[in-house]
């Protein structure tokens, strides 16, 4: 995922000091109505969004637009790639684990991966926790930034990456810091703690993924990036190289394999399943999880009250609720998911167009659902 400007969008997750009063009960119904004017408003072909609350069986939908720009109309089970949502997949994976005694987020990662054929190049390497790693403050140059990944990008289709060789092209590169010392935003660092993950269970990051969060949620409209091949994905549209817009979908098929985001960010999904995700995520079942996500936030923002948990980045408010929210820029497809505590309402939106800006849309309809009028 091409990285989210942080500062930007915390003052979309902050509410402004002292509005606290109450709102109008949320009604799910507002959703079609405001995505129609988001589609209006936006440039992509397509956009979907979902709403679900704890007393819901399912999640409102709502969509317009087409699956391409020469293609039919974006549908209720419409999927789109996840981008960096993902990290919140894998950051809620490595909570579970830490509950259940069998990960330490403090021990160093050479515990795990002393043997990977980068770890000595690696600066800090011996240093560098799964804590920092999952907030983003291990100082791991990222392999998106890399001159020589997207050459090698460029010659390769069929084939996808692993996550030794995206950790390859930066390990020796001059690190953005010393671990624990600044956040850094850095799809290597997930990439990394996607391998601690595997050592620890035994198990590879998809099965992790299947067993511990799409089956137990019931998500069924998403899976993990494996290949090139995917129903009901709609068509997403990036930069070209030399300028105007590439499409990711020819046919039936991406255009390459994407299958090396991973723990990064590796999801194919829809807004319904994004939406149950972070319901979970602010559920009394979750709070244990949620806890360990949240509680040791890197803090961004003091005044603020906003920081970077493990995968998620949160906002606290002074009548003591909260959001936590995640977005997902990935191969022209922009993604966005938000959790509010006050509400009890988690929202989700994406698009096949990297020009949509899903973090702006998220917010907006949030604040259209519940009547609150943002910061």
């Amino acid at each position: 995922m091409r990285r989210l400007r942080p500062l930007v969008l915390f003052a979309a997750l902050v509410l402004a000091p002292g509005m606290v009063s109450a709102q109008s009960e949320p009604d799910p119904r507002a959703l079609q109505p405001a995505i129609d004017q988001l589609y209006a408003e936006q440039t992509a072909p397509g956009v979907s969004a979902a709403v679900i609350g704890p007393h819901d069986d399912d999640a409102v939908r709502a969509w317009a637009g087409k699956m391409a720009r020469d293609a039919g109309p974006v549908g209720p089970q419409t999927r789109y790639l996840a981008g960096s949502l993902g990290k919140t997949v894998t950051g809620l994976i490595a909570a579970q684990l830490v509950h259940e005694g069998r990960l330490d987020l403090d021990a160093p990662i050479t515990a795990w991966l002393a043997d990977r054929p980068w770890i000595e190049a690696l600066e800090h390497g011996d240093a560098i926790t799964m804590r920092h790693l999952l907030t983003h403050t291990a100082g791991v140059p990222d392999y998106l930034e890399d001159w020589r990944f997207h050459l090698a990008l460029r010659l390769r289709r069929e084939h996808s990456f692993t996550p030794d060789e995206l950790i390859g092209f930066v390990a020796s590169h001059t690190p953005a810091g010393e671990p624990g010392a600044a956040f850094s935003y850095s799809d290597t660092h997930f990439i990394i703690a996607g391998l601690v993950l595997e050592a620890v269970t035994g198990s590879a990051y998809g099965e992790l993924v299947r067993d511990r969060v799409i089956v137990p949620l019931g998500l069924s409209e998403t899976e993990v990036l494996a290949g090139r091949h995917y129903e009901n994905l709609a068509t997403g549209y990036d930069r070209a190289l030399f300028g105007g817009k590439t499409a990711t979908l020819r046919g039936d098929a991406l255009i390459r394999d994407f299958s090396y985001e991973g723990a990064a960010g590796g999801l194919v999904t829809s807004p319904a399943d994004l939406a149950r995700l972070f319901l979970a995520l602010g559920s009394e079942t979750f709070a244990p999880y949620r806890a360990i996500m949240i509680d040791e936030a890197w803090t961004l923002d003091a005044e603020r009250g906003t920081g970077y948990g493990l995968g998620v980045y949160v906002t606290r408010n002074e009548d003591g609720t909260y959001r936590l929210f995640h977005g997902g820029d990935f191969a022209g497809y922009r993604s966005a998911a938000l959790y509010d505590s006050r509400s009890a309402l988690a929202l989700a939106v994406q698009a096949n167009a990297k020009s949509f800006e899903a973090p702006d849309a998220v917010f907006t309809l949030m604040d259209t659902l519940t009547g609150n009028p943002g910061p």
